[in-house]
């Protein structure tokens, strides 16, 4: 899918908490965990595996593992609310890569959903290209900025 140029700079409303160092985040295979302790929200998860093609909003098949994991951890805690965040690299204007992090998350709410989480459980978010973890100097610091974060809003 690609997106379309209807979103501005002031749709952008995800940003990543020490965005500089992504491994300030803590990965989604500690959701679970989280979930089942008592630490206060919200907290932002990163996406371990699940990465997207360049101008491509779609879940590859690599990817469905992840998502059915989290949709099974989520079936356990049936109160949680998160939201999906997605973003973009810098290559392309502004407002297409704001349009392009909403059409991710919305993919990852869309495969969790057919995974038997209710969709009021899960609000979708852009970060665009506003918020890298990475270079956009290389091939590689762009693959890392075309993510998706899962924040837990409320448990």
């Amino acid at each position: 899918m690609t997106a379309e140029p209807t979103a501005t700079a002031s749709d952008i409303v995800a940003t990543t908490p020490n965005a500089a160092s992504a491994t300030a985040l803590a990965c989604t295979s500690g959701l679970g965990g989280y979930l089942a302790g008592t630490e206060a929200a919200p907290r932002t998860f990163q996406f371990e595996k699940l990465t997207f093609d360049t101008a491509k909003s779609t879940l590859r098949p690599d990817d469905a593992q992840e998502v059915g994991t989290i949709a099974t951890v989520l079936n356990q805690y049936g109160n949680t609310h998160i939201r999906i965040a997605g973003y973009a690299d810098a290559r392309g204007p502004a407002a297409v890569n704001t349009a392009l992090g909403k059409a991710r998350a919305d993919a990852v709410k869309a495969g969790l959903v057919a995974r038997g989480i209710d969709a009021a459980r899960i609000e979708t978010v852009s970060g665009g290209e506003s918020d890298p973890v990475d270079t956009n100097a290389t091939a590689s610091g762009q693959a890392e900025n075309r993510r998706t974060e899962l924040v837990v809003t409320s448990r």
